[in-house]
């Protein structure tokens, strides 16, 4: 939040002459010797790396369910994800029936109390997850791979998912949870602004409330509810499975056939019907609240992940959210970091940027934002900045296949998206844009007027963006001697 990095230059400048002075001082011993030539910056950078990435098997089953497995010996572990198409868009007319399905499955199965089957997963050293999205519901387990381990772990699993207990008591302490979660939310600041957003961007729409519900509709979920969802959208037809690590492929098959014909017998649930997002003209809304800064928020309707412009308008947010931070960060000083991002989704799904600001700057960061952004359509990304995210995603790929985990989270988005099986193919895409087709796809799908904005904050009195302090007047002060 300082500019001690103009300060760190100049330093280094002083250095830089003083060596230079030393240099000049011996040049008569090496006077003899022919110059050597300065490189540009672009001779200096280093190749791109040369990575063998993981194979990747596929297969599918007799239910159609889809598998994807990476076979991993470095550690004896093994990692799986199971996602079911049951996302919150399921809910229908009661908010919060797939968030409360979801989290029923750990107060116990069939078979076991909660307690005794969070036990069988402790004694085993089993890690378990479990999330949901508009479109999803997804469960991760991490085991050891020795098989009187993993064997237990998978059985355990299993039970859990095809057999759930849905027991009076276990309904009643969910919907406690949840309906406290909501209120809670309600005092976050980020979350109130998001919810803002989407009731703006996608008003009626499932997308425009929370994916646990709401209390209404959470009251509304009763036990044969609960049931009939679990017999609908936790069929193996309706699930992706991703498994990684020291399993031979036989054994994984063994594995994914095994969960999968647990699983109850049903099709694959039809995506909810596709409603394109209202248009917005843009508008800037504000929560008062009580604290020392101010977070911005910034959202306009984006593109699903297969959308022939996806890959493009997903560099050009990331290339305009590294403007953002030079402009902000760098250069100003208003903020800590500016996160955008365009979540994954195959349907309605919005370009999300927010930042945390003194109050007394939020209005002119705003302003910023917008000017910025106007500018950004006009002219597109400059070569050097679409050539900085191409450099920065080949140094980066071996970071995708770093660990299980690595993998498995890009297995679950290849599979999702019936992408190629390779590692390498969305950076492959990334490689091949140029400017004028980020610049064109940005222009086809946002507006400068088009933001939904929303702070929340205090209402303080305003003041204009802090100047941007020159590097050459700071190198000045910074080579001065000190005044004793």
């Amino acid at each position: 939040m300082n500019k001690s990095h103009f300060f760190t230059v100049g330093r280094s400048l002083c250095a830089t002459a003083l060596l230079l002075i030393l240099v000049a001082g011996s040049g008569q011993i090496r006077a003899t010797e022919p110059p050597i030539r300065l490189q540009s910056l672009h001779e200096l950078s280093p190749p791109a790396p040369s990575t063998r990435l993981p194979t990747i098997k596929a297969w599918k089953l007799a239910q159609n369910t889809k598998v994807l497995f990476v076979e991993n010996h470095t550690l004896p572990i093994i990692d799986v994800q199971i996602s079911f198409a049951a996302g919150s868009n399921q809910d229908g007319d009661t908010p919060g029936l797939a968030a409360m399905v979801l989290n029923l499955f750990s107060e116990g199965s069939s078979f076991r109390d909660a307690n005794a089957l969070a036990k069988g997963f402790d004694q085993l050293g089993v890690s378990l997850g479990n999330g949901i999205n508009p479109e999803q519901s997804f469960f991760t387990l991490r085991s050891l791979s020795a098989p009187h381990i993993r064997e237990a772990a998978m059985q355990l699993f299993t039970e859990m998912l095809a057999q759930p207990g849905f027991t009076v008591e276990g309904q009643r302490r969910v919907k406690n949870e949840l309906l406290t979660k909501l209120k809670i939310n309600h005092e976050v600041p980020y979350i109130l602004a998001r919810e803002l957003i989407y009731s703006e961007l996608y008003p009626g729409q499932p997308h425009a409330r929370s994916e646990y519900g709401t209390p209404e509709g959470l009251e509304r979920v009763d036990d044969a509810r609960l049931k009939a969802f679990h017999r609908r959208a936790y069929t193996a037809a309706n699930a992706q499975i991703e498994i990684v690590g020291d399993l031979t492929l036989e054994q994984a098959q063994f594995l994914s056939r095994t969960l999968a014909n647990a699983l109850p017998v049903g099709p694959a649930l039809p995506a909810p019907q596709a409603r394109l997002a209202p248009s917005t003209s843009g508008k800037t809304l504000h929560i008062e609240d009580k604290a020392t800064h101010t977070l911005l928020m910034l959202a306009q309707n984006a593109l699903p992940n297969q959308h022939p412009d996806g890959v493009a308008i997903r560099a050009g947010h990331y290339i305009f959210s590294q403007i953002l931070n030079a402009e902000l960060r760098e250069a100003h000083s208003v903020t800590y970091g500016v996160l955008s991002q365009i979540p994954h989704a195959q349907g309605l799904t919005p370009w999300i940027i927010n930042l945390n600001t003194p109050s007394r700057y939020s209005q002119s960061a705003l302003a910023h934002i917008k000017t910025l952004f106007a500018q950004y359509l006009e002219d597109g990304p400059s070569e050097a900045e679409l050539d900085d995210i191409k450099q920065y995603l080949l140094r980066a790929l071996p970071q995708l296949t770093a660990s299980n985990l690595d993998i498995r989270n890009e297995l679950s988005i290849i599979s999702r998206f019936n992408l190629p099986l390779t590692f390498e193919y969305k950076n492959q895409q990334i490689q091949a844009l140029t400017r004028e087709q980020i610049k064109a796809a940005m222009n086809r799908h946002f507006t400068a007027e088009g933001w939904v904005s929303v702070t929340v904050g205090p209402s303080v009195d305003q003041l204009p963006l802090p100047k941007v302090m020159e590097p050459d007047a700071l190198m000045e002060q910074s080579c001065m001697p000190a005044i004793s």
